[in-house]
């Protein structure tokens, strides 16, 4: 009887001295698990902590990259005060307005926000050997800057992107610094009466109407660069044996030979960004 009531009071004062478990809250979800990890020759504890970091709100549509076919969008209608530009896919395009004329292209150069189309039909005066435009856009190609003409807003949703048979075989797809490259249409604009032109073509051709001729003459070209923004121009033209060297100081889109600094050759003009 004395043991029987030992053993009850023993297990009292047991059941008295055991805390009692605390319920989780929601301030203290953070648990800790450990794990055993053995190796041949060692045996490690290690602890995990769950990471107690809210998470992330998904990107929002406006942080997404610009879909490819945004990028550097040429095709559809543009405008600015007094004229319009339209462009379609097939390489046909139209200016309305101040100017009023109408033709085909080619792409030239396509690469980061930019891309340079070569128009036939803009200058009639030039032989027919067609006129290089660099245009440079914004972003998602809602805005364009275009050659001289300057900024234009697009005025039509994008639906469509420039055929594949529109660019030109051998087109620019790396960038370049037009301001250092040959790569474009270039006139005579000061020091003498005639204003050749020439077209420097990505695939290593060139066309030049030679004003006082009244014709055009095509050939292949190359360049070389020397020191102090000199470069080599070596023309070789077609069914003719006229092939030469001539050096040029090229810098900030103005080409110019030693001894006739004042007769200038200006690429067509580069645009600033929207």
């Amino acid at each position: 009887m004395k043991k029987l009531s030992l053993l009850l009071v023993l297990f009292a004062f047991g059941a008295c001295s055991r805390p009692t478990p605390t319920p989780p809250t929601e301030s203290s979800t953070t648990t800790e698990t450990t794990t055993v990890v053995e190796t041949p020759s060692t045996t490690k504890e290690t602890s995990t902590k769950p990471s107690s970091e809210t998470p992330k709100p998904p990107t929002s549509s406006s942080e997404k990259p610009i879909p490819v076919y945004t990028r550097a969008n040429l095709v559809g209608t543009w405008v600015q005060d007094d004229q319009s530009l339209t462009i379609d896919r097939a390489g046909n395009w139209a200016l309305d307005g101040a100017i009023n004329s109408s033709g085909t292209f080619t792409v030239g150069a396509d690469f980061d926000q930019t891309k340079m189309i070569k128009l036939y039909g803009f200058n009639q005066n030039i032989g027919g050997i067609g006129t290089y435009f660099i245009a440079n856009f914004n972003k998602d190609s809602t805005k364009m800057g275009f050659g001289y003409l300057g900024q234009f807003t697009r005025s039509t949703d994008i639906a469509n992107t420039i055929n594949s048979d529109v660019f030109q075989a051998n087109y620019q797809n790396e960038p370049v610094d037009f301001s250092r490259n040959v790569l474009g249409t270039w006139t005579i604009v000061e020091g003498t009466e005639f204003h050749n032109t020439w077209n420097y073509n990505p695939d290593g051709t060139f066309e030049l109407y030679s004003d006082g001729r009244g014709d055009a003459r095509t050939g292949t070209y190359s360049v070389k660069p020397l020191k102090n923004n000199w470069i080599d121009i070596s023309y070789d033209f077609d069914n003719s044996d006229d092939a030469y060297i001539t050096a040029y100081h090229l810098s900030d889109g103005v080409m110019w030979e030693q001894e006739f600094e004042d007769i200038r050759i200006v690429r067509n003009t580069d645009p600033a960004f929207p």
